[in-house]
């Protein structure tokens, strides 16, 4: 290690550094994918030795499963955000807090952040039964269905959602659309039109609230 990186890590802190890293890969793995990462990539983007990445990461794997959760931590907190942008100072409900997942959602998928891109990235390279990432992602997405199912469990118990009949299965099935339209947008985004895919997907969630359906049959009699 050079003096000049010596005297920034010094400078820098472990979580500048940690920052500085993963913010580097998440750029190498946009560009190239995990599998094609290497190590001396990430030191070029960094301005840090192996040396630093091992001392904090250990190794690929580990910088790869850091990024991981890295982007679970940055995307809580952004539709932690997002949740407060619908409803203020009011207590969110279930049906604020899943308008507020297709805010965010779309939101990333539009401006597609690096940190975004390399996720799905990453999502890719687990489909790989050799994948290194694939336990990483496996527990993040498990971890987001679950937060969708209990969102929507807790509105069936209030009766401010009605229509879903297992709370798991829809949350599979949320993530699924949700996952699937970013990789579409990413792979091909002159192929899909977000605006009508949005709509359809916000008319599907306006369709569980207990509200909306005391509307269609008031309509109706």
């Amino acid at each position: 290690m050079d003096r000049s990186a010596a005297g920034r890590i010094q400078q820098d802190g472990d979580d500048a550094v940690e920052a500085r890293i993963l913010d580097a890969a998440a750029h190498v793995i946009a560009e190239e994918g995990f599998g094609r990462m290497k190590l001396g990539g990430v030191c070029a983007r960094s301005g840090y030795a192996k040396a630093v990445i091992y001392q904090h990461f250990g190794d690929k794997d580990g910088l790869g499963q850091r990024l991981v959760e890295h982007a679970v931590e940055e995307f809580t907190d952004a539709y932690s955000e997002a949740v407060a942008a619908r409803t203020g100072s009011a207590t969110a409900t279930p049906m604020d807090m899943l308008r507020a997942l297709l805010d965010i959602i779309f939101e990333l998928i539009e401006t597609m952040p690096t940190l975004n891109h390399a996720f799905l990235a990453l999502w890719g390279d687990a489909s790989a039964e050799s994948s290194a990432m694939r336990a990483a992602l496996t527990e993040a997405d498990r971890r987001f269905r679950f937060a969708i199912a209990q969102t929507v469990a807790s509105g069936v118990a209030d009766g401010s959602i009605t229509g879903v009949r297992d709370a798991d299965g829809y949350a599979s099935a949320m993530l699924a659309q949700l996952r699937g339209i970013s990789m579409q947008a990413l792979i091909d985004p002159d192929g899909i039109d977000l605006r009508a895919v949005r709509a359809e997907l916000e008319r599907g969630v306006d369709r569980l609230s207990a509200s909306f359906r005391g509307t269609l049959q008031a309509e109706g009699d």
